[in-house]
């Protein structure tokens, strides 16, 4: 018979104040069990993470803790005021806009109308969706809904925080404002129940995680542990694999699977005298060896290693398929050494290498002998200048006098690629959105680039491939090129296509700066003209843009 008690109390027990006690739970679906047996206990101010293959039970445990579906059997008590983020369409009317949703959702855990409406603007800041908050929720994508449930965490301050994968919805930038909110939360002693498919995710924000597989809790412990046991359950899906786990005298643990067909077993860190060490200074040249005993026919056998810090983030990683290695053929009784020779550049710190022997480009294609944590080494410091991190990267600084502007230097007929990857950014001035996919939207009424040109005294084609935004009701965009405020042509652009213009020697400055600008007197945002959710003002896609001397002067 299910117990489950939530109330604004503690419980106490010996272990110190306990927010989340689960004892025998269970959910029972009629014709399978996606939760058996389940026991956790979560403290205030501990954070826990919740790992396993989809199907694992992971957001069924998620949903019951959150009240939002019953469990069969077991017994929960949660004490403390609990905020989830399991579903982004949980809780949202669409018929409803975003600001009135954040009312009804505010009072439903407690905050009144009358705190959303005195921090509205602190919320609205929060999520960046602009005038959307006004508009009806069906309108909104998924990354937008969960920038608004976000938002709301900024006026409630719950014991307990639910998220189950919401943050893999969304931009980067987003993500990272979240990820600061919940080390906010963290750092005020809130506790925090977290799925995540993100390793590195679960490391950071968690103190303790769980292992779900097919409804039972296979595994506990801190989330290194837990996650390389997770690794091994990944690597061993045939039957004959076996997972084995191990300790050695400094206590620290060693997960171990593979089908045994190739073993490691010689292994040693050694510096560039070929003397075994477990401290090296930074920067110190290091080989990591491998020796490697065939049990049977391996054809072309790949042999890998990834070093993590001490929180069990991977900082390096590499094999000998990816180095371009080619390895033979090898019978039973064979065996090989692979020796993987590199320089540690790291910050000082306490670091582990795992060794692995499989097939193809990872070890969960045709594993043969994965060893987690093998070695552990340290770092000493030892670099021309002190720094902070994991990476020691070879940096100089130069300081000049007066100001100084981002390079800008262009070489003739250097293509400029507005994209992602592009080298758009070193000429931008103002009035451009970030680089998406293919091409760079212009942001507003006008945009600026800024080029530092080779000497010449001759006059300049500009060469570009652009894209209009077309509102309804128009049929091309009008382009005004201008350059130290003179207007020196006008594009009308009716559909993505490559256009030109010569440029005046005169407008070339002597020490060959050259500052072009598009104005785009008819820019507006795919919001405002109703042909989507896009709030920004967009005028013209560039795709491209080069730059060539020409003889002939328009002047």
């Amino acid at each position: 018979m299910l117990n489950r008690m939530s109330h604004e109390g503690s419980a106490k027990n010996d272990g110190g104040d306990v927010l989340v006690d689960v004892r025998g739970l269970g959910k029972n679906y009629g014709n399978f069990w996606a939760l058996r047996n389940v026991d956790l206990v979560l403290r205030r101010g501990e954070s826990m993470g919740i790992i396993g293959m989809n199907g694992a039970g992971k957001s069924t445990l998620l949903k019951i803790l959150a009240g939002t579906i019953a469990s069969t059997t077991g017994e929960v008590r949660v004490s403390g005021k609990v905020v989830p983020l399991l579903d982004l369409s949980a809780g949202f009317n669409d018929d409803f806009t975003g600001l009135e949703n954040l009312e009804l959702s505010a009072s439903i855990l407690g905050v009144s109308r009358g705190t959303i409406a005195k921090n509205i603007d602190q919320i609205e800041d929060f999520a960046e969706i602009g005038e959307f908050v006004r508009k009806p929720m069906r309108t909104y994508s998924s990354g937008m809904r969960v920038r608004l449930a976000f938002a709301l965490l900024t006026q409630i301050r719950p014991d307990l925080l639910i998220i189950d994968e919401v943050l893999s919805v969304g931009d980067a930038y987003f993500a990272h404002k979240c990820a600061r909110l919940i080390r906010q939360f963290r750092e005020e002693g809130r506790s925090l129940l977290f799925v995540s498919h993100d390793p590195s995710a679960v490391k950071t924000y968690c103190d303790s995680a769980i292992l779900l597989d097919k409804g039972l809790v296979v595994r506990t412990g801190t989330p290194i542990d837990v996650l390389d046991y997770y690794n091994a359950i990944i690597a061993a899906k045939e039957r004959e694999h076996e997972i084995r786990v191990s300790e050695n005298l400094r206590g620290e643990r060693s997960t171990r699977s593979g089908d045994g067909k190739a073993v490691l077993n010689r292994f040693d860190l050694l510096d560039s005298q070929n003397r075994s060490v477990r401290a090296v200074p930074c920067g110190a040249e290091v080989k990591i060896v491998g020796g490697i005993d065939f049990n049977a026919e391996i054809d072309s056998p790949t042999v890998g290693f990834v070093i993590r810090d001490r929180l069990g983030n991977e900082v390096f990683g590499t094999n000998t398929r990816h180095l371009g290695v080619a390895t033979r053929t090898y019978a039973a009784g064979e065996a090989m050494e692979v020796a993987f020779t590199l320089p540690l550049n790291l910050g000082p710190g306490h670091y582990s290498c795992t060794l692995a022997v499989h097939m193809g480009f990872d070890h969960r294609e045709g594993n043969h002998d994965w060893r987690d944590n093998l070695l552990s080494f340290s770092v000493l410091h030892r670099w021309p200048f002190h720094f902070v991190g994991t990476a020691a990267l070879p940096a100089a600084a130069d300081c000049r006098d007066g100001a100084v502007l981002l390079t800008r230097r262009y070489e003739w007929a250097d293509e400029i690629a507005f994209n992602d990857e592009g080298s758009c950014g070193r000429y931008f001035v103002s009035g451009w959105c970030a680089p998406e996919r293919g091409h760079c939207w212009t942001s507003g009424k006008s945009a600026h680039l800024q080029f530092e040109l080779p000497a010449s005294g001759q006059a300049v084609r500009l060469k570009a491939e652009v894209a209009p935004f077309l509102p309804p009701g128009t049929t091309d965009q009008v382009v005004q090129i201008e350059c130290e405020g003179r207007i020196l042509g006008e594009w009308k652009v009716a559909a993505k296509g490559d256009f030109s213009l010569d440029i005046p020697a005169s407008q070339i400055a002597t020490n060959g700066t050259l500052r072009l600008g598009w104005r785009i007197p008819n820019a507006i945002s795919p919001a405002a003209a109703g042909t989507g959710p896009d709030p920004r003002e967009l005028g013209l896609a560039f795709v491209r843009l080069a730059l060539f001397p020409v003889d002939h002067d328009p002047a």
